[in-house]
């Protein structure tokens, strides 16, 4: 059985760790090296430690050119979506869901995939079949509001002008551009 755990650094290592193509870049190759699951555990262990995750996408994108600075948002969208929507995920870009998710500025992306990774991964453990302890850290959305009450609390701000706002979908994720 393979235990979702993150790694045991400290926070100036581990930055070096996530500040790299595997966690930032899904359509490179090191985007395979571990699972989506893997990499939530990871994130999420470094952002409960005090990280700045803003930071660490930054310095990543500043390294980049901007073909992989266009997938970085796509990676942080399917964090989120991985979290609040557990086995429900599908990265469907027609979805309502996911159409939502894609008109928040990297700003507003950030701050929720951090606060995801804060609230909703959550370290346990579990016994294997020789009743030996082992650590493994669960992801499940758990906040008192719905997904779509979420993000209704995150949109209202600009409910006043909904046909700007929704075509932030359409312009920011064309895959001509980068929020980086």
């Amino acid at each position: 059985m393979v235990y979702l755990t993150p790694f045991n650094v400290s926070t100036e290592e581990y930055e070096g760790l996530i500040t790299r193509r595997e966690y930032w870049d899904d359509g490179g190759d090191e985007w395979n090296w571990s699972s989506i699951e893997q990499k939530i555990v990871r994130l999420a262990k470094f952002v409960q430690q005090g990280g700045n995750l803003n930071k660490i996408i930054n310095r990543y994108a500043k390294e980049c050119d901007e073909r992989y600075r266009r997938r970085i948002q796509y990676c942080v969208a399917s964090y989120i979506l991985k979290i609040m929507l557990g086995d429900l995920f599908v990265n469907n870009e027609d979805a309502p869901f996911v159409r939502r998710i894609k008109r928040l500025d990297k700003k507003e992306l950030v701050k929720l995939l951090s606060s995801q990774l804060k609230s909703s991964v959550t370290k346990s453990s579990v016994l294997d079949k020789d009743y030996k302890e082992h650590e493994n850290w669960i992801i499940k959305y758990d906040s008192k509001l719905s997904p779509d009450n979420l993000l209704d609390k995150i949109e209202s701000k600009y409910w006043k002008d909904y046909n700007t706002y929704d075509s932030r979908a359409d312009i920011w994720w064309d895959g001509l551009h980068s929020l980086w």
